[in-house]
């Protein structure tokens, strides 16, 4: 982990305020604030104010240099300015939004990587659905309804975006009717849902999907299952959707698409137009591969993975025109294992990241040390 040393740097300048945030899972952050040059990718954000940490208890290890809020300005300390605000003020990106995608396949060239001011077209597929943003302090939408089955979810249906969030979290008692439709049972050892796959074909399990903006975003029984083997052929399986009540600023009960979901679909937070956006992402067929079969019948894993696709892509009710305009600046990010050069324009800047998954923030943690200058 690299650590910022504030007696290390010529442009450092003191703000002398203190920061203190807690988390639900009893975790804490101190520190103060400060105020310095922030370097990514080769551009510099003069006179940018962030926190210096001096003391953080977590109960899990932290796997970044630090922590990039990127939700909305009311939901920073002290009327601060995010990152994303300050580029633009200073004229670094030519679009007022981010996008962020996720790799799950640690094998592949193409790494996770998060674009301020653009848009990676190359890293999606079809069109770019969008839904405007209902409160802004985090990303949060309405989602139509979801269903799995002749189930069908149409209520609570209030929705942010959490790369901190692994798995897909919503109100209990949605959650618990999307389960017992898929044929799971609670375990409130793991405070998740069970279901037998070793009984069970992969053939019996439904897709679930969320129709968001007209559209629907499916995903299938190898992409929301999650398998954990014991011993030789002694598998448990549970499903990605945890129940927990969240409530919004204003009452509401939501949901949250953690990384599961974003491993499947390319998103973009448009701070000028307030609007998400969400697309079938180029890593959406990617399965983990077993050593062993869990399932009874691991053989149509091909055909139904195919199927679901197929259907997601084909339901688009929304055409969104090119998301490029001209630009006076052209930034290209290479990765090192890769032979790829992805070229943004529109003057955005992109870096590599990596995630430390929490139930807490709406935050991406960002490894300084992935930045690829060119």
């Amino acid at each position: 982990m690299n650590k910022y040393d504030a007696t290390l740097s010529s442009t450092y300048i003191a703000n002398g305020k203190n920061f203190l945030v807690g988390y639900g899972d009893g975790s804490f952050v101190e520190g103060i604030f400060s105020i310095d040059t922030v370097t990514i990718n080769g551009i510099e954000i003069k006179n940018q104010t962030f926190v210096e940490c001096n003391s953080i208890n977590s109960t899990s290890s932290l796997l970044s240099d630090g922590v990039l809020g990127l939700s909305y300005p009311d939901l920073t300390f002290d009327n601060g300015t995010t990152i994303l605000i300050s580029m633009w003020n200073r004229g670094l990106i030519s679009k007022l939004l981010f996008s962020i995608y996720l790799n799950p396949d640690k094998n592949s060239s193409y790494e996770s990587g998060l674009i301020f001011g653009d848009i990676d077209s190359s890293k999606y597929t079809g069109s770019i659905t969008y839904v405007p943003v209902v409160i802004k302090i985090y990303w949060e939408f309405l989602m139509d309804r979801v269903y799995a089955n002749s189930t069908v979810i149409n209520s609570s249906l209030y929705a942010i975006i959490d790369t901190t969030t692994t798995f897909i979290l919503g109100p209990t008692q949605s959650i618990d009717t999307l389960n017992i439709a898929l044929g799971g049972t609670y375990d409130s050892s793991a405070e998740m849902y069970k279901v037998d796959c070793i009984a069970r074909s992969l053939s019996s399990f439904s897709n679930v999907t969320f129709i968001i903006g007209g559209k629907a975003f499916t995903l299938t029984p190898l992409q929301y299952i999650l398998t954990f083997n014991n011993g030789v052929n002694n598998y448990l399986c549970y499903t990605i959707f945890v129940p927990l009540n969240i409530y919004d600023s204003r009452g509401n009960l939501y949901w949250t698409l953690g990384t599961y979901f974003l491993y499947r679909f390319y998103s973009i937070f448009d701070f000028a137009n307030n609007q998400v956006g969400l697309a079938t992402s180029i890593s959406y067929n990617w399965t983990k591969s077993f050593d062993a079969s869990p399932f009874n019948n691991l053989s149509k894993t091909t055909q139904v993975t195919t199927q679901s696709i197929a259907s997601t892509t084909s339901s688009s009710t929304q055409s969104i025109a090119s998301t490029t305009s001209s630009s006076t600046q052209s930034i290209a990010s290479t990765t090192s294992s890769s032979t790829q050069t992805t070229i943004v324009t529109s003057m955005g800047i992109q870096m590599n990241t990596f995630l430390r998954h929490t139930l807490n923030d709406i935050v991406l943690l960002v490894g300084l040390f992935l930045i690829k200058t060119v």
